[in-house]
């Protein structure tokens, strides 16, 4: 994902690396999720908006909130290997 050449499989591996994203923090935070009502219907909107190809909502949420705090690890370990 990080080598900057498109290509199709890019949708789908930042929709993956998003969407596990969501998981794990829908799994740590789930006493505050099972208060929200309409929680299920919610997060199926929201699987759909990350992965429609005319939304790419994937990318944004993945450049915008995951990619900041992944990056700086990835960097640290190039510089050790």
């Amino acid at each position: 994902m990080e080598t900057g050449i498109p290509d199709d499989a890019t949708q789908w591996l930042t929709y993956w690396v998003v969407f596990s994203a969501l998981s794990v923090s829908e799994d740590v935070f789930y006493f505050i999720f099972a208060y929200i009502p309409f929680y299920y219907v919610i997060k199926i909107g929201l699987i759909i908006w990350l992965y429609h190809p005319k939304t790419t909502g994937a990318e944004l949420v993945y450049n915008q909130v995951v990619r900041p705090y992944i990056l700086p690890y990835m960097e640290t370990t190039k510089k050790a290997e």
